[in-house]
Order: structure tokens, then sequence, then C-alpha cells
């Protein structure tokens, strides 16, 4: 079957150019443009030398870049590889010679442990792609990086990979914590991702309306596969942030009318404590998924309480 999770973001990019797919720091992004995106660095990607099976590391905080970077990579047959941003030198190294990764896109912010590594890892030269965050006093573009808006240049046609994408191919490796010694990284195909959206879809009821607020890090299961992927087959809409404030949050659910929200236990304890929600109005609020660690019956009585 020629087939890729690459083509959810392509189908609504064809049939909804103009809707929002991701509210990135209250910036809108429709499926078009994410569609666009994604092929300017699948064409990247393929002219630098990228073919079936070759990975695809990123090391960034959570922004659009993540999830047109994803796409990129399933619509080549590429495996897409997210590292945990709070990683440092010798455990991105670990992380990055045992996938074998090619690519290494990387936001500013990781420079400082990157640059401790670069010449250890099995990133080949010109394969390192510098993204700035947008964090205050980051540092420049280092003369070994490429300046990853120097992709904008590239076509916004859809390339073909070089051989056909198989619905059992691998889509992702994903790392694990390591509580039992070095991390393992867990392989992902199109297949269990593709049933694993519809699954998502079918539990919360989504709809293409659907306002889908969650703000854990893409580079978990939960953000990449139980929230973002999900909302983008559906054609729904996401809301992103680069990381967690519990007020922000709160006040995210009023602003843009959340209808499904995700949040960790952890997480929804912070939204408790700090009472912003008693000041907001959760109305629109249909579904509430959690977990991460056991959720008390108290949280969630002090959850139906507010708003």
């Amino acid at each position: 079957m020629e087939w890729n999770i690459g083509y959810t973001v392509k189908k609504w990019a064809m049939m909804t150019p103009n809707k929002t797919a991701i509210i990135y720091e209250d910036n809108p992004i429709t499926y078009k443009d994410l569609d666009n995106r994604a092929n300017q660095l699948a064409n990247f990607f393929k002219d630098n030398g990228l073919k079936n099976g070759d990975r695809v590391a990123v090391d960034v905080l959570n922004c659009p870049h993540h999830l047109a970077l994803c796409c990129a990579a399933a619509r080549l047959g590429l495996i897409f590889v997210p590292l945990n941003f709070r990683l440092v030198g010798p455990e991105l190294e670990y992380a990055l010679n045992n996938c074998g990764a090619r690519v290494l896109v990387f936001h500013d912010s990781m420079l400082k442990d990157i640059e401790l590594i670069h010449s250890k890892v099995k990133v080949e030269e010109g394969k390192f792609i510098y993204l700035k965050s947008g964090v205050p006093d980051a540092p420049g573009c280092p003369a070994w990086a490429v300046d990853y808006h120097e992709i904008r240049n590239y076509s916004l046609e859809e390339p073909e990979p070089y051989r056909p994408v198989e619905f059992d191919d691998p889509l992702c490796i994903m790392y694990t914590s390591g509580v039992t010694g070095d991390p393992k990284g867990a392989v992902l195909s199109h297949q269990q991702t593709y049933f694993k959206n519809f699954q998502n879809i079918l539990y919360t009821d989504m709809r293409q309306d659907d306002i889908y607020l969650a703000q854990i890090p893409l580079f978990h299961s939960g953000g990449l596969f139980v929230a973002s992927t999900p909302t983008l087959c559906r054609g729904a809409t996401l809301v992103l942030r680069q990381g967690f404030n519990s007020e922000t949050f709160a006040l995210d659910i009023e602003k843009y009318k959340a209808t499904i929200i995700l949040g960790m236990t952890s997480m929804l304890k912070m939204l408790v404590s700090a009472g912003t929600l008693n000041q907001v109005d959760t109305s629109s609020v249909r579904v509430m998924m959690g977990g991460g660690e056991r959720t008390p019956f108290s949280l969630l009585d002090e959850l139906s309480s507010v708003g």
C-alpha cells in the first residue's frame, strides 16, 4: 500500500487549505502552510541524498517545525527521531549514534550541548540544521551548521520517495527514559500510528471543528501521537505553546474555546493550585484526558467544580 502518515496533512491541505491547523504562540498556521513547509523540508532531504530508512533527528522545543519535520520525513519514508530537549551532551551523543542519525535539526537554545558532540556523532557534514527558537539572547548559527530558513528556497511540490512507503514501514524511533539502563529506541510504524490516530479520534469523539489544547512535549508519545497527529489527521486545530505554563494554559481554554484538553496529572495539579481556572470560562471543554501517573479522584472532583 503506497501511503504514509504525511498524507493526512496533504489531504486537509487539498480539502480545507485555509483551515487553521496549528495556533502556535497565538499565531495561526493553515493546513496549506504546514503542507508547504513539509514539502520544502522533504525536497531538502531528498536533494541531500536521504533515502527510505534514513534517520532524521530533532532536538527542538515545541514548535510547528517539529510537526512539519515529522510530516516531511514520513513522505520520503525517512525515520523521525524526536529527542528529549532536556538531554545534555553525552546523552545526545548516545542517542544520535545509537539510531545512526544522518541529520540533526536543533534549536539555538540547544547549541551549547550540540557543540560539545557535533564532531563525535554520525550526523554528516552539512546536515546539522540550526533553527531559531525566539529565546532572547540565543547564539547565532555556527559555521558547521545550515540555517533552517535557507530551506524556504526549496520547492513546494511534494517529492517522490526513492521507493514507495509501505504501511508497515517504520515512521519513528522514540527513546524511552532508560530507567533500566541506556534508553531504548522504540520503533513505531506508519500503520501503528494510523490506527492510533483513529483510536484517539474515536475515544475523544473528535470533530473537525474541535480545538485541541495540549502543552506536553512533542518528543513524548503523548504530545506527538496522542494529541498532535490525531488532531491533524481529523482536520481539527491544535493549540501549541513552546512550553507549559499553568496560567497561560488556563487562559488559553477561554481564549480559544478549547474543546479537548490533554494534561498530565502533574500539570493538572498545577492548574488547580494556580487558581486561574476559577477565573476563566471553561464551558467549551467537552473532553479532558490525563495520565503519566495515578490521578486521585480528589483532583478530578476539584477540576469538575471549577470554571
